[in-house]
């Protein structure tokens, strides 16, 4: 039997909050939930659309000193099919850079995800991103912004190796310094080595707010 490429479309709200404990440290936080529209094939005990998943993420890294932008952090997952969870562990180490009007983000990350009769799952992934303000040399407040993601991922479980590919285009709404909505669409294709690849479109709603 052939194996067939697995193609899904849905939508992926997202929330994320941010804050400072004191100088040293800085928490950031997500939910974000995946809800399938439209998949073919249709898996077994699967509808055409359906919830898909809930995951909450929890990093908290360094604001000053060497280890400024190190962090740690944790990520836990609802899966809908068997009402499963996921349990991850997260190191990551990022850093920005300004050219003329361009933000750029860097963000290097590890982690193992743990699931239950399951070997454990190590990836390494590294991260670009791209904001332009629509006016200006800067995104002020009640201004436009464009954003931009690619990142790569490299895959290890059970000694099998495989690769993931992300792509996101966003536009983006500074409401205020605390505060910023953007919305647009994330591009996945997983399990590249192989002949099992999926591709994956969502639309992203996303609202970030910092205390």
């Amino acid at each position: 039997m052939c194996a067939q490429a697995q193609h899904r479309f849905g939508i992926m709200p997202q929330i994320n909050t941010d804050f400072k404990i004191g100088q040293l440290l800085k928490v950031n936080t997500k939910l974000e939930n995946r809800f399938i529209l439209y998949q073919n094939p249709i898996q077994t005990n699967a509808s055409r659309s359906e919830y898909e998943r809930t995951d909450i993420e929890l990093i908290v890294s360094a604001n000053k000193g060497r280890l400024k932008n190190a962090g740690v952090g944790y990520l836990i997952r609802r899966s809908d099919n068997d009402g499963s969870f996921l349990h991850r562990s997260i190191q990551q180490y990022s850093f920005g850079q300004q050219i003329s009007n361009l933000q750029l983000a860097h963000r290097l990350r590890t982690d193992q995800t743990f699931e239950k009769q399951e070997a454990v799952q190590y990836r390494v992934r590294y991260r670009l991103s791209l904001e332009k303000p629509l006016s200006g040399l800067k995104v002020d407040p009640k201004e436009y912004y464009m954003k931009f993601n690619t990142e790569v991922m490299g895959i290890l479980k059970e000694q099998k190796t495989n690769m993931e590919l992300r792509l996101l285009s966003a536009l983006g709404y500074n409401h205020s310094d605390e505060d910023q909505l953007e919305i647009g669409f994330d591009y996945r294709a997983e399990d590249l080595i192989g002949s099992n690849t999926e591709n994956l479109l969502w639309l992203t709603v996303g609202w970030y707010h910092s205390f």
